[in-house]
């Protein structure tokens, strides 16, 4: 997107021109900040004695006192458990003063008991924050994280109110949903920068990858205003890291654990120091046929490790050096080494189910898991102020997760006598670097200057998957043998790099005698995606090979253009610029009623180039769309800390990169292909009101309704393989399973938040309902009048896929300052949900209601020691999923056949249950 430089100079110096004007005499203003964190103090009250005005800290830490008479004046700040400050300062004719206060914790002594802060006064900043904010918030400070039962972000996630997350096969929380909007329609920051994303096929981030303890809070944005990008119809959630402290800050932390689900079985490792990152078509060039030496069978060899233990360990260092402390900065650190596991039985479905669509299963699987996870975090910033009105930052975030993981299947086919042994071994390496370069620069009194340039770097590789099977008999008989079956090794990985630059301009004056804000800004992103995939299929040298073990396994290639690289659509490059622009403006109308509005232009052009053939349509491509956002806020104040705010909002997602793509990946039924033809992006519209009480402290009292509009959602869709909707036609009759656009989707309800401390005991209660339904076209099989079987498309109204009806959280919590005690027991309930949407009608995959509790606490020993105890999932979840279909309906019908796990016969089918047991971590940490 081409900016118009000329305009926005002349514009800037305008605003230069303006604010000289505009700037009054004998004022004071100031920046009010923590004494450890160096956080702004939001929410501090600053009283002028002589006038008797007061005034709260803004978001940016500032406040101003303006059209004062010479004189001296006494200033005094106020913030529950710090020390109020009292300060004198002398006002010249024609003069801006300005101050830099610095606010301390209290330590007070009473009858010989030291009486320090717990953390009450982090969590009131955090209601601060909330109650300041413009948008709809929710905040979780860097203490609340330090005593809950979590150590990654994804699982702090399930905290917040709305929020459920979706875990991966190792039972860990990998990816959120905000009020029941899926992942494909929420963005990720880091310190209010968007970062690039690791995934294979689309933009969300797992946040998976972030260690807990690197963050000094969590904000999850539900609303957004023009100066925030706009992709994020669900919502945004923006880590922010910790920052420089104004003295001395060391915090070690180290623990250790135990998975319960490894009392009853080994942990099964495999050796990964063998396999080669790089294909043999990498390493020796598109040409070179492999051999099946290229596949050595280490990284299939498995043994078992007793009793793994996990371990964490936790860094941080801080200072401010140099006359007045103007170079500060900070460096923390983290490191997760954890084991485990999941037992599953899963029925895998056919391609296609019997007449009126009753399911058909193909076989029975047992399942283990056994995963390694070694999670990397490092943050560090250094920060330098030149003087009161300048500053630059340089912060750095790199988080790398590593998964070695084992899969054994024992299924038996079609459900017959014969068990077919699956064995996987699977390290997969993700990693996030983000880099950002930052200045703020207040220019005159109201007239503010902010600038960003940033790198981001995500990677994803998974080295040489190795999987191979062997076919036996249930129960063996004379002359059956254990037959060797097939082999796959695959290679891919995916980058994402991403330059982008933001500024804004903020200037704040008097428009008829009421305060006004206006700003204004743009942003401009560079983004280079690029992916490999590489597989080789072999099958054994000899048809019929007796299996002993890996090692006496003979493989070849069925055919000699198996082992060569066949470039095709899922190697490509993917480039995308955004650029955008918006004008912002906040009026105070009266005294009590403040309105907030504006526009947002984002400019989106895709390039994208595949290794398939030119005669296939769409192998590359060109796409450009330009979506005007609008969006707007009334925040009406009651009482000084109670409020209603009434939003709407306009945004959009973009659809993932893969989907945009004319080929696609094998699944596990069907073959996945992008849809470049007719798949367009997604837009919203979106309507949020909410009421906010916050009586005193961290209590806090929130209630709000909201409804979206939601227009071109994307869902999946079984395709037949010469739909006119797929650039490459693959004939034959394997159908293709492939992003579509429906015509709407609506999504709707109401969320209540309540905390409430009676002294040391605390209650932390939120409960959302979201109803959302959306239509989409499947197919449904059917026998017709002359008695043949057909397939016709039926149109199915549904949720939206990982939509909850009903989702809560409770927490009660205990905290003792005099014994240095603070406990947390903490519930989550999980309504059903569309885990999996089939293209079959009345075939998609729920998953059960979910209630977890875990636990947590902390005990201090001594001015820095403190010893603490995290335990998850005491409840033994199970994760399920099922059909909503009567499972003695399937039985009566033609191939039905019992199945296990089934527990309501009239209602549901119950196809997968995972258990993965409770966990346990025990730990110490040192402050100073």
């Amino acid at each position: 997107m081409k900016y118009n430089y000329s305009f926005l100079k002349l514009t800037l110096l305008f605003f230069l021109v303006a604010s000289s004007f505009l700037a009054h005499a004998q004022t004071i203003k100031g920046k009010v900040t923590d004494a450890e964190t160096r956080e702004p103090m939001v929410g501090t009250t600053v009283v002028l004695k002589e006038t008797g005005k007061s005034q709260y800290v803004r978001l940016d830490g500032y406040f101003t006192f303006k059209n004062l008479k010479p004189g001296e004046y006494n200033l005094e700040f106020r913030f529950v458990s710090y020390k109020t400050r009292q300060v004198q300062v002398k006002v010249a004719d024609a003069q801006i003063t300005t101050l830099n206060v610095v606010m301390e914790p209290v330590t007070n002594q009473l009858n010989s008991v030291s009486v320090v802060d717990n953390g009450s006064s982090n969590d009131k900043r955090s209601r601060t924050i909330e109650k300041n904010s413009n948008q709809l918030v929710n905040v979780v400070s860097a203490r609340n994280i330090e005593l809950s039962p979590d150590i990654t972000v994804a699982n702090v996630m399930q905290r917040v109110s709305g929020v459920t997350i979706e875990r991966s096969n190792s039972g860990e929380g990998r990816y959120p949903i905000i009020r029941g909007m899926d992942k494909r329609y929420i963005n990720t920051l880091v310190n209010g920068i968007k970062i690039s994303s690791p995934d294979n096929k689309s933009r969300f981030i797992p946040l998976d990858l972030f260690p807990a303890e690197l963050l000094e809070r969590l904000e999850v944005s539900k609303t957004l205003l023009p100066s925030m990008e706009g992709d994020a119809i669900g919502g945004t959630i923006n880590l922010v890291m910790k920052d420089a402290p104004s003295k001395t800050l060391l915090q070690v932390n180290a623990a250790a654990g135990y998975n319960a689900i490894f009392a009853g079985r080994n942990f099964e490792q495999f050796d990964h120091s063998s396999i080669s990152k790089a294909a043999p078509s990498e390493v020796n060039g598109n040409s070179y046929a492999a051999v099946p030496t290229d596949f050595p069978n280490r990284n299939l060899h498995f043994s078992n490790k007793t009793n793994p233990i996990n371990t964490n360990f936790g860094f941080t260092f801080g200072d401010r050096f140099f006359k007045d402390k103007k170079l500060g900065f900070i460096i923390s650190t983290s490191y997760q080494d954890n084991f485990t596991g999941n037992n599953s039985t899963y029925y895998l479905p056919a391609a296609q189910p019997n007449v009126n669509n009753v399911p058909n299963f193909t076989d029975l699987e047992a399942r283990t898991y056994s995963t390694e996870s070694r999670r990397i975090g490092v943050n560090n910033k250094f920060d330098y102020k030149f003087n009161n009105k300048n500053k630059i930052s340089l912060v750095n975030v790199f988080v790398r997760l590593d998964d070695y993981q084992t899969r054994k299947i024992s299924d038996t086919i079609a459900l017959n006598s014969l068990i077919d042994a699956l064995s996987r071994s699977k390290w997969q390496y993700q990693t996030i670097y983000n880099s950002s370069l930052q200045g703020i620069h207040q220019l005159s009194d109201g007239l503010k200057f902010d600038w960003s340039l940033d790198y981001s770097q995500a990677n994803n590789h998974t080295p040489d998957q190795a999987e191979f099977s062997h076919e036996y008999q249930i129960v063996a008989s004379t002359g059956s043998t254990d037959k060797l079956q097939s082999m796959s090794r695959i290679w891919s990985h995916n980058g994402d790099v991403d330059y982008s630059a933001y500024f804004n301009l903020t200037d704040n004056f008097k428009l008829l005698n009421r305060k006004f804000e206006l700003k204004f800004g743009g942003m401009e992103r560079n983004k280079t995606r690029t992916s490999y995939y590489n597989s080789y299929s072999l099958t054994p040298t000899v048809v019929g090979a007796v299996y002993t073990n890996i090692d006496n396994a003979s493989f070849t290639f069925k055919n000699t253009g198996a082992s060569l690289f066949s470039p095709d659509g899922n190697n490509y490059t993917f480039i995308e610029n955004v650029g955008a622009g918006y004008a912002q403006g906040k009026w105070e109308l009266t005294d009590k009623l403040e309105a907030l509005g504006g526009l947002r232009i984002e400019y989106t052009k895709q390039n994208y180039d595949t290794q398939l053939s030119n005669s296939v349509p769409a192998s590359s491509g060109i796409i450009n769309y330009t979506d005007f956002l609008p969006s707007g806020v009334l925040n009406y104040k009651i009482k000084e800390n109670e409020d209603i705010k009434l939003s709407y909002y306009k945004a959009l997602a973009r659809p993932a990169f893969a989907e945009l793509i004319p080929d696609g990946q094998p699944g596990e039924v069907y073959k996945e292909q992008g849809n470049p033809l007719t798949l367009n992006h997604t837009t919203a519209d979106n309507i949020d009101l909410r009421y906010e009480l916050f009586p005193k402290n961290a209590d806090e009292i929130l209630i709000g309704a909201f409804y979206k509009k939601i227009h071109n959602p994307i869902e999946y869709a079984l395709l037949n393989p010469n739909d006119p909707r797929l650039a490459q036609n693959t004939g034959g009759t394997s159908a293709i399973l492939a992003p579509v656009n429906n015509a709407s989707a609506t999504n709707y309800g109401f969320e209540a938040v309540f905390t409430k401390y009676f002294g040391p005991f605390g209650v932390v209660a939120n409960y959302t309902y979201t109803k959302s339904q959306t239509t989409t076209s499947k197919y449904y099989v059917y026998r017709s009048d002359a008695g043949i079987i057909t397939v016709r498309s039926q149109d199915e109204t549904t949720p939206l896929q990982g939509q909850s009806d009903h989702i809560g959280n409770l927490a009660l919590i205990y905290k003792n300052q005099k014994l240095g005690v603070n406990v947390q027991g903490a519930f989550v309930y999980t309504g059903q949900r569309i885990a999996f949407v089939n293209p079959a009608y009345g075939l998609d995959y729920w998953q059960a209601p979910t209630e977890q509790l875990d636990f947590s606490i902390e005990k201090t020993v001594g001015k820095h020691f403190s010893i603490y105890g995290k335990a998850n999932n005491l409840t033994n979840t199970p994760y399920v999923l099922e059909l909503h279909q009567s499972y003695n309906n399937y039985l009566a019908a033609p191939g039905g056949r019992p199945l296990a796990l089934q527990t309501d016969a009239n209602k549901v089918i119950t196809v997968q249950k995972d258990n993965f047991k409770t966990s346990y971590l025990f730990g110490m940490r040192y402050k100073f």
